[in-house]
């Protein structure tokens, strides 16, 4: 019996030295780089805190039963989180305003890290639907302009790590026809393929205010990328309100030969013809502004197609 407790004896004693060693090896890699930025960014001012305030109880009852040696261990680690809540908080740090005192700094860091506070548990449970089909989407509506700012790469990036989405952008530029500058149907294609794919609706409501951020993320918003993403957010929200009736827009191709007729075969994918006014049209799409209609049709003109849209109030005047 003896022997069993000289054995246990050792062995706590050896746990403590073992201790000692893993809170220094903390500390001294941390110590050389207490003064960089990234490396404050990246220890919890909360967690340190915690392990304070879950680890105060435990010094009065070792104290009480007298067990130095779980006594020291504790002490050593209280130590070490008040060491890692300074670094946290930027303590060390070059800061322009000297004034700043300990409590302002962690009221600062502690700020932060609430905004970041579930970044952890969104990377794991958040599996956005149709990854794809949402970085092209955003990429697109950046190249409306044909320019792809520094800022909205940079923001894109960003909800890519928000998303945990592991594409590159680049790549997604790279891929053929993934990014038709200028072409506006292929960004209206991009949408629909989308909300084809039943994706949440919450994540919808999400890409509503992505996109609404994207567009004024470089300062300017045109008028055309004013009435383009008018559309693209109107398609959105016309997901999300499947009650709700929206006016709409048709698009149709009136065929004025049979090698107009042709060539509208060609360039219209499941086309649909219907009769208007007793002509047989190709009918092209609905879509939910004015202005938006007039540039599809605008489109089909440039390519020698006689192009014209209805608005609610005259789509009484066709049949299928």
């Amino acid at each position: 019996m003896e022997s069993f407790r000289l054995l246990l004896l050792i062995g706590i004693w050896l746990s403590l030295i073992l201790t000692i060693v893993e809170l220094y090896l903390i500390v001294n890699k941390l110590w050389k780089r207490k003064h960089e930025r990234k490396v404050a960014e990246s220890q919890s001012s909360l967690a340190g805190i915690v392990s304070i305030v879950t680890s105060t109880p435990f010094l009065f009852h070792y104290f009480r039963l007298d067990d130095w040696e779980s006594l020291i261990g504790e002490i050593l680690a209280i130590i070490v989180s008040i060491f890692i809540v300074f670094v946290s908080c930027g303590f060390w740090l070059y800061r322009a305003d000297k004034r700043a005192g300990f409590f302002q700094l962690l009221k600062s860091a502690i700020s932060l890290e609430f905004k970041e506070i579930g970044n952890l548990a969104m990377a794991i449970l958040r599996r956005p639907v149709g990854p794809d089909s949402m970085v092209s989407l955003l990429i697109q509506i950046a190249y409306i302009d044909n320019e792809f700012h520094q800022k909205e790469r940079e923001y894109i990036e960003n909800f890519l790590r928000k998303w945990n989405i592991q594409l590159s952008i680049d790549e997604v530029i790279s891929q053929e026809n993934s990014i038709n500058t200028g072409n506006f149907k292929s960004l209206i294609s991009t949408v629909k393929e989308y909300l084809s794919i039943l994706p949440p609706e919450k994540q919808v409501a999400e890409m509503i205010d992505t996109i609404k951020e994207l567009i004024h993320i470089d300062d300017s918003v045109s008028e055309e990328e004013r009435m383009i993403v008018g559309e693209v957010n109107s398609m959105l929200q016309s997901y999300l309100s499947e009650d709700v009736e929206f006016e709409k827009y048709d698009v149709f191709i009136i065929p004025r030969s049979e090698e107009q007729e042709a060539k509208a075969m060609t360039v219209l994918f499941n086309y649909k013809q219907k009769l208007l006014q007793g002509v047989k049209v190709f009918w092209v799409g609905e879509y939910f502004s004015e202005e938006y209609a007039e540039i599809i049709c605008e489109e089909y003109r440039a390519l020698g197609l006689f192009a014209v849209f209805l608005r609610p109030s005259q789509q009484s005047e066709f049949s299928t």
